[in-house]
């Protein structure tokens, strides 16, 4: 474990040193946010599953949004680029804008229906929340 901490404290770094020299921004919080983020995300999804409960469809959604790792990628994405670094824009990156929320939503459901001949209770978590989403007047408002 404490290589694995080692490699991503390690490569973190080089990506906040690179975005330092290159933009003039030390990204470092944000990043470690970001990766506090999604390892959060994965212990909440183990601590469903050796628990054995079965999360609201609207809890287990908010969670894998983060967990896909679509946030924490558009996160070193926006630092790498460097266009617009400012602290509004830092902001509404961390609070996961819509665009990146939706994707993530996408992503996720497309995964566990992939992977719902193998994973029963992916599925039901999936099933549960279309049939709570579909109905007639929340159709539209679905994406």
């Amino acid at each position: 474990m404490k290589i694995c901490y080692m490699a991503l404290y390690n490569i973190t770094n080089e990506i906040a040193c690179f975005v330092f020299k290159e933009h003039g921004w030390n990204p470092i919080d944000s990043l470690r946010r970001a990766w506090g983020k999604l390892c959060n995300a994965y212990l909440t999804e183990a601590k469903w599953f050796t628990s054995g409960r079965v999360p609201k469809a609207d809890e287990y959604l908010k969670n894998a949004v983060i967990s896909t790792g679509t946030h924490m990628v558009y996160v070193h994405i926006f630092f790498l680029l460097g266009e617009v670094i400012t602290k509004e824009s830092i902001e509404t990156l961390e609070g996961c804008p819509t665009m990146i929320y939706s994707l993530g939503k996408i992503l996720r459901l497309w995964n566990d229906l992939g992977n719902a001949k193998v994973n029963v209770t992916s599925y039901a978590n999936v099933q549960i929340f279309l049939i709570k989403k579909t109905s007639a007047d929340n159709l539209y408002n679905f994406w």
